[in-house]
């Protein structure tokens, strides 16, 4: 039974997120993964299926109205806060608050104010240090992001692109992220250039 709610909850979750994203960002996402490959074809059926995507028949305003009005219902108890999520993260990884916001160099002040401030808010750049000292895979990364209030967009965003590339082939090193994204001609996370 507890398989089930977590299985439901990943696809409610994945449709959450799905029906954020602009359709540019949608079919990089789909570019990235390659739609020949599982994943692809995966998201792709759940697009169809449950996003309406590619639906040759428009909907009309009251089926829109009410295709919202339950996925907002469905949705209402599952969602998390940023700072929430990131201590599920944390926790998983076994690292301690003081352990990431200084592998992270970020102020202790700001960190705290994201724990207790939900509507503090810290930069992309922040996040996406976090999700690579946390070594999150690509998913978990895009979600922690989104949920931070910032879009990750390795298709349109060369910082993204290279920090994607580290998470997807398991590079989760500082100075090696930190060389490729100088050799990229973009800034580096970790160290002052």
């Amino acid at each position: 039974m507890v398989i089930i709610m977590e299985k439901t909850t990943e696809r409610k979750l994945l449709i959450e997120i799905l029906s954020r994203l602009e359709e540019g960002q949608v079919m990089a996402i789909l570019e990235d993964l390659g739609r020949g490959t599982p994943l692809g074809e995966a998201l792709y059926k759940v697009l169809e299926e449950d996003c309406n995507w590619g639906s040759k028949t428009a909907l009309n305003m009251d089926e829109l109205k009410q295709i919202l009005k339950r996925e907002l219902e469905d949705t209402q108890n599952y969602r998390r806060e940023f700072f929430q999520e990131l201590i599920h993260f944390a926790d998983r990884a076994e690292k301690t608050d003081a352990q990431i916001y200084n592998a992270i160099g970020m102020n202790r002040a700001l960190w705290y104010r994201l724990r207790d401030n939900r509507d503090a808010k810290t930069n992309k750049r922040n996040v996406l240090k976090m999700a690579i000292f946390l070594r999150l895979d690509y998913w978990e990364t895009y979600y922690l992001v989104n949920l931070s209030g910032h879009s990750f967009l390795p298709g349109n965003d060369k910082t993204d692109q290279a920090v994607s590339f580290c998470i997807r082939n398991k590079i989760y090193e500082p100075d090696r992220i930190d060389e490729l994204l100088y050799e990229a001609g973009e800034r580096t996370l970790f160290t002052e250039e």
